[in-house]
Formats: C-alpha cells, sequence, structure tokens
C-alpha cells in the first residue's frame, strides 16, 4: 500500500472532511464552505479515495456516518480548530482601525441592553465599527444560517419561536445571565411605592405578547392560585409595552432587562406574584470563534451584559 505524503496532501480537503462528517450532508457542508455542491462531492470523492472508506452512506434522503467516519470526527474537528489558531494567533488587532458592522439579532428588550453595553465597551476603543439590531424574524434566516449575522441572543429553554430551517444547536451558546421579571409604573403612579397582590389584580396591564398569545407568565401563575388580571392594552413589542406603561396607569410586568435603572420617569418595583426566571444565552456560527474582531466584540459585550444584570 503507498503511502500519502503530507506534502502531497490539499489541506482544503481537511477543512471539507471536517465539515462533511460535522453536517453529514454535501449540501449543508456546502454552504458552510460556500463553494457549489458539485466541488464537495469531487472532494468526497477523492477522501473517499484516499481514506479507503466511503465515510458517507446515503439511507433515504439522509447521509449516514460510518463507522470510521465517526471515529474520525471529533480527531479532524480538533485539527481544524489547531489550524485556525495557528492562522489567527500572529494576527494584529487594532480596534481602533475597524470598520464595518457586527450584527446582532435579539429582541428589542435585549437589543436595548446590547446598545448600552456596546456603548460603554466597545464604542471608546472602536469608533469606526457600527452596530446592527435586528429581530430574530424569518428574513434573517438564511444570513443567520450562513454566519452573516454574528451574534443571536435568546432565552433557554426556547422561549421565541426562532425562524424556519434555524437550528440553534447548529451554533456555539454560552449563558449571558440569569433573566428575572420586573414589574414597573410610571413616576406618580399610586403604587410606585410597593404594590400587593390586591392592588396588582385591581389595577390594569400591559400584556407583551411576541408569539400572539392571548395570556403571559403572570397570567399563568394568577391561573394557579386562582386569580386573574385585567389586559387593557396588548404589544408584540417590549419597547412599545414600555412606553405605554409611561404614559398611562398601566402596569407592566417583563424581562427586567427591559427596564434600565437609569430611567428617571418610572420606576421597578418587587412583582407580588411570584414568577420563574430563566437564563439568557448568546450564539454565534463556529466559523466566527477565532476570528479576531469577533471575538475581542463578543467577550467585551458578555462580560459587560453579565455585569449589568448582576447590578441592576
Amino acid at each position: 500500500m503507498t503511502r500519502t505524503r503530507l506534502e502531497d496532501l490539499d489541506l482544503n480537503l481537511i477543512v471539507t472532511l471536517h465539515w462533511l462528517l460535522t453536517e453529514q450532508s454535501v449540501t449543508r457542508a456546502a454552504a458552510r464552505l460556500d463553494v457549489s455542491q458539485p466541488t464537495v462531492s469531487h472532494a468526497l470523492g477523492r477522501l473517499r479515495d484516499l481514506l479507503g472508506d466511503p465515510l458517507l452512506i446515503k439511507s433515504g434522503r439522509t447521509m449516514l456516518a460510518t463507522k470510521r467516519a465517526e471515529g474520525l470526527q471529533p480527531r479532524v474537528a480538533e485539527i481544524v480548530d489547531k489550524m485556525r489558531d495557528l492562522l489567527l494567533e500572529e494576527e494584529k488587532f487594532e480596534p481602533s482601525q475597524q470598520k464595518g458592522k457586527f450584527r446582532i439579532a435579539a429582541i428589542d428588550s435585549v437589543g436595548a441592553v446590547v446598545v448600552r453595553a456596546w456603548q460603554k465597551v466597545v464604542q471608546p476603543d472602536a469608533p469606526f465599527l457600527e452596530l446592527d439590531i435586528l429581530q430574530p424574524a424569518v428574513p434573517q434566516a438564511q444570513d443567520l444560517i450562513a454566519g452573516k449575522i454574528d451574534a443571536i441572543m435568546l432565552p433557554e429553554p426556547k422561549m421565541l419561536q426562532l425562524p424556519p430551517g434555524v437550528n440553534i444547536d447548529e451554533f456555539v451558546r454560552r449563558p449571558l445571565f440569569e433573566e428575572r421579571y420586573a414589574t414597573a409604573v410610571r413616576r406618580g403612579h399610586r403604587l410606585e411605592n410597593g404594590i400587593d397582590t390586591e392592588g396588582y389584580i385591581a389595577a390594569e396591564h400591559i400584556l407583551i405578547n411576541p408569539e400572539g398569545l392571548d395570556v403571559g407568565v403572570a397570567d399563568l401563575a394568577l391561573k394557579n392560585a386562582g386569580l386573574s388580571r385585567r389586559i387593557a392594552f396588548r404589544t408584540e413589542t417590549f419597547l412599545l409595552a414600555r412606553e405605554i406603561m409611561m404614559n398611562s396607569d398601566c402596569i407592566l410586568t417583563g424581562p427586567a432587562s427591559l427596564f434600565d435603572p437609569r430611567a428617571d420617569d418610572y420606576r421597578v418595583v418587587d412583582c407580588p406574584v411570584k414568577l420563574p426566571s430563566f437564563t439568557m444565552f448568546i450564539g454565534w456560527h463556529p466559523n466566527w470563534t477565532h476570528d479576531p474582531q469577533h471575538r475581542w466584540v463578543r467577550e467585551r459585550l458578555m462580560s459587560e451584559i453579565a455585569y449589568m444584570a448582576e447590578h441592576r
């Protein structure tokens, strides 16, 4: 058997093999590599000849990895990661010279938190870098899959309806902060010094319903106690709900990140109804993990957002 010398090997095949074993699909691997499907099919043929194994076998409409391929997958992934580190470790990164856009998909309340963090820890050192906040909606699905959106912020377990075709399990995920619910009223409201259960039920409320639901977390908790509240307004956006609260006698219960601790036109009070908290995560396409600009921005944002959540 003739051995293949490393010097004779096309190292692009290693990266192609990585995505083929990761995706177990020629089509999806081609999308990851940003090349045509025939190109990946040709590379798969070369890899089969080189390794003496079919690697991926068709089973109906899917492809299944062979035993050899399953054994190769973690080792190849490690090699690709080390190759990325080697190529990027000497790359100089100057934040003050960075231009372009950093795109984050997030619901508007979390987007507001991102903006505050960006202004504090990114913008001063990278003044020419632009921030784009996008709603995690259907039109952005392909950009998210293709890695054209830099990060997505969402709760876990999945409390948002993600766009069709977007599988969040394909992304790198890290916890950002523990989100709790809070209740707020405008300054001058008769309940600004505190709300008991009786006052909470008697008041009019604003329901934030991004998924179009008729009830929210507070309604479910009240129902379990044999109680209910009166909804005066419903809106799909968090920031509009906050605007309504500041210009009415309605109470707003929502994620604590919706409320700016620096605001002087409304006051956050303890909700008399016990509501469950949830973890907010940040996710990004694996291709961004070792990118110097992405790493610099995301690490600063993650640290500052976690700090803000802890000290609000």
